[in-house]
């Protein structure tokens, strides 16, 4: 287990400290996994015991082990280093200009192997699963971060030309993000947008809304993601990518097949949404700000 799911997995059996601890690596990866254990402990104001016990709290033999896995996360995830090296083999022969059309040929292989492997672990029973709950809910949540943020705003906008009342909370600050799903019940349902990296309050989040019996459809890269576990119906795909970390294709497709699903599954029910959409767009007009005798907005 990389030390990222580790502190997914056990966050909540952490002490305080090591809370600390754990939320400090998570925050500054790049100066955390070049530091000596000493320097970690006056980084953080505490013991180096209590780093060691941290260490094999997550499962490692060792501080040297812990920094080791963080170090080799973050040179795959900003280096691309097999990438790099790929590249170079790409070279042609004598030379040290690229073979691009080699290397063209590499990444359309790639991609069109991710939407193999994708669609090859996805059945019609969970799409139609998924936009059952979309179709039922009060309200949708769509839920991501960072790169999963992209999804999130995609699917908010595709819903919402069908009529389907959802909040994307990829870019809410916290105090939106908050009250939004203080709201949340069993009528609703969150789309769970979840990266490799699994952002420690996106899995808090999946873990709160279970407790609130929120259906959540979760878009992951694996069955045994941390989030995975606390869903209704779990769409999963491929992530790889010749040089970046995380490959949005796979989730960007899966996605747009939930979105379409949702319009043309229910064709009755999308034309009378979008004619309210449409009524509600005739009657109010363009919107725009008063303005004052300068030209001013008016407040």
């Amino acid at each position: 287990m990389s030390f990222l799911e580790a502190v997914n997995e056990k966050y909540g059996e952490l002490s305080p400290v090591q809370k600390r601890i754990a939320d400090y690596m998570y925050k500054y990866p790049d100066e955390a996994c070049f530091y000596s254990l000493r320097e970690m402990a006056n980084a953080l104001g505490v013991t180096e015991v209590t780093v060691l016990r941290f260490a094999r709290k997550l499962g490692f033999d060792s501080y040297v082990d812990m920094k080791k896995d963080l170090r080799d996360h973050l040179q795959a995830r900003l280096l691309g280093n097999e990438t790099l090296r790929s590249a170079s083999a790409h070279s042609v022969t004598g030379t040290r200009e690229l073979d691009h059309e080699a290397m063209f040929k590499e990444f359309v292989a790639n991609e069109l192997q991710v939407l193999k492997n994708t669609y090859s672990q996805c059945g019609l029973e969970q799409v139609l699963t998924a936009v059952s709950l979309i179709r039922q809910a009060g309200t949708v949540y769509a839920i991501g971060n960072e790169l999963a943020a992209v999804g999130t705003a995609y699917l908010t906008r595709r819903l919402m030309t069908i009529g389907i009342r959802v909040e994307d909370l990829g870019s809410q600050s916290r105090a939106l993000y908050i009250d939004h799903l203080i709201h949340a019940g069993p009528e609703d349902v969150a789309v769970i947008f979840c990266n490799p990296g699994y952002a420690k309050h996106v899995v808090n989040t999946v873990k709160y809304l279970n407790e609130k019996r929120v259906p959540q459809i979760v878009i992951t890269d694996k069955i045994s993601s941390p989030v995975a576990a606390y869903a209704t119906v779990v769409l999963t795909y491929d992530n790889h990518d010749l040089y970046y970390y995380n490959s949005v294709l796979g989730f960007f497709s899966l996605t747009n097949l939930i979105a379409y699903f949702t319009a043309v599954g229910s064709p009755e029910d999308t034309t009378r949404l979008r004619n309210q959409i449409l009524e509600a767009r005739e009657s109010i007009g363009t919107i725009s700000m008063y303005k004052d005798s300068r030209g001013r907005d008016g407040k």
